[in-house]
């Protein structure tokens, strides 16, 4: 037997079987330190948790707002409406009888007088009837003139008994016939001169007059279905037409004449000093309006028949009202409301509108006057939400 090698006995402590047991050792001590440093984890957490539950939570942002200020004042009660302006009189001018044009003594649009002419038509034949009908009634009236004196002789004769009664009586009968022809004959010639005028057509009305849609040596026919000749429209003073709902009937009717009219123009202008001439007397029924008319002086002419106009009928001055600026007020699902400012808060104010006036909402309840409403950023408010007042907007006034 050979004897033991130091050399084979340090071989044998690196076989793989003490190498395994050198690795088992190594993992048991991984765990251990796992656990440990898990365990300090949770404390720390546990440290951080409840330290940090003493801390304040960091405090709402404030929302950046522009405010405004009710207020008590007096405010116009008005209605407010489109219109038409429309002239008093529009008449068109047709002519009566059949004939050829032959003057037209206006110019086109021009202002034009009542009574003024306008058109002449062609008359040579109508003054030729007129002077044989005058001719008749002279000589009609002539054999009258003599059949007369013939009674008046044979008057005095009879009472002579120089000549019997029935020449007296056959003298009369025949002036009685020739006092009849002369009345035929006057009505005639009165008939002819009311047709000889309308070979004249004048100005029904003062105003201005449209477009010709003749010229001279134009054939005009009395016919009332074709275009007229020309159109006169009276233009001081004129209307403006615009229909009301009828649920003012009864204020514009307490209103009488006390209520002013106000008439703004597409072109910017405002007309002043209308007053209401005329309400028709039934609503429309399928609009639910009534007609109104409003008659303004006009003498500057500054209102043109046709042309579009925003009536705003004024018909009281409620005193002592609440205002805010129309931005103030907000809708929502339960109705509108206001964002009222108080101690630097914005707080939601349930509010019943009446009216709108010139930029300004009536509030029927809600609001006593005097608080600070938000007028812009109501979006990013919620109730008591805290607010930032960046701009002071003009208060109602």
């Amino acid at each position: 037997m050979k004897p033991l090698d130091p050399k084979s006995l340090k071989d044998a402590n690196r076989s793989p079987f003490n190498l395994g047991a050198a690795s088992l050792h190594t993992f048991g001590r991984r765990p251990r330190v796992l656990i440990a440093a898990g365990v300090a984890g949770a404390v720390a957490l546990g440290w951080w948790f409840f330290s940090g539950s003493h801390v304040p939570p960091p405090a709402p942002r404030k929302v950046a707002v522009a405010v405004g200020k009710s207020a008590i004042k007096d405010v116009p009660y008005r209605v407010e409406a489109p219109g038409s302006v429309q002239p008093v009189v529009s008449v068109p001018i047709r002519p009566r009888v059949d004939s050829m044009i032959e003057k037209v003594l206006f110019e086109d649009g021009a202002a034009v007088k009542k009574g003024q002419l306008l058109f002449k038509l062609d008359s040579r034949s109508i003054d030729a009837m007129v002077e044989q009908a005058e001719a008749t009634l002279r000589r009609d009236q002539s054999s009258l003139e003599k059949a007369n004196r013939d009674v008046e002789r044979f008057t005095g004769l009879v009472a002579k008994g120089t000549t019997s009664k029935v020449t007296l009586e056959d003298a009369q009968t025949s002036a009685d016939v020739l006092k009849a022809t002369v009345k035929q004959d006057q009505a005639s010639l009165d008939n002819l001169r009311a047709q000889r005028s309308y070979y004249d057509i004048y100005s029904p009305a003062d105003g201005r007059i449209g477009i010709s849609s003749v010229r001279p040596g134009n054939v005009v026919r009395a016919d009332s279905s074709g275009a007229p000749l020309a159109t006169v429209n009276q233009m001081t003073p004129i209307y403006i037409t615009f229909g009301v709902p009828e649920r003012y009937i009864a204020d514009l009717r307490a209103a009488g004449n006390d209520a002013t009219v106000q008439a703004a123009l597409q072109n910017g202008a405002t007309i002043e000093g209308g007053h209401v001439a005329f309400i028709e007397n039934s609503v429309d029924p399928q609009t639910g309006t009534i007609l109104v008319r409003a008659l303004f002086d006009n003498k500057d002419e500054k209102l043109w028949p046709g042309t579009l106009a925003n009536v705003r009928v004024s018909l009281r001055t409620d005193k002592g009202v609440v205002a805010v600026p129309n931005e103030a007020v907000q809708n929502g699902q339960r109705g509108d409301f206001v964002f009222v400012v108080r101690d630097g808060k914005a707080q939601v104010r349930e509010v019943t509108v009446a009216r709108t006036v010139d930029g300004d909402t009536i509030i029927a309840k809600g609001l006593s006057g005097g608080e600070t409403v938000v007028t812009d950023g109501q979006l990013s408010l919620r109730n008591n939400s805290p607010v930032d007042i960046k701009r002071q907007a003009d208060a109602a006034q």
